[in-house]
């Protein structure tokens, strides 16, 4: 995950959608750079949820590298 064009500090959560919001931050935001973080999370329904700490706006972008199945 990665986050740019921030207007403020603050994190970001992700976290499976629908799912409860855990009170632990994924990604620390700073204005004005671009933040990577490898982020390990369920996905829920194709999707995942992710929680702004901050009022302002962030740009989001994230890629799946891989996924765990049962066995």
């Amino acid at each position: 995950m990665t986050t740019t064009d921030t207007t403020g500090p603050g994190f970001l959560t992700v976290y499976g959608h629908g799912g409860t919001r855990p009170e632990a931050s994924s990604l620390q935001t700073r204005p004005g750079e671009t933040v990577p973080n490898h982020v390990t999370t369920p996905v829920a329904d194709g999707r995942a949820g992710i929680r702004n700490s901050y009022d302002g706006s962030n740009h989001v972008i994230t890629d799946l590298f891989g996924h765990f199945t049962r066995g």
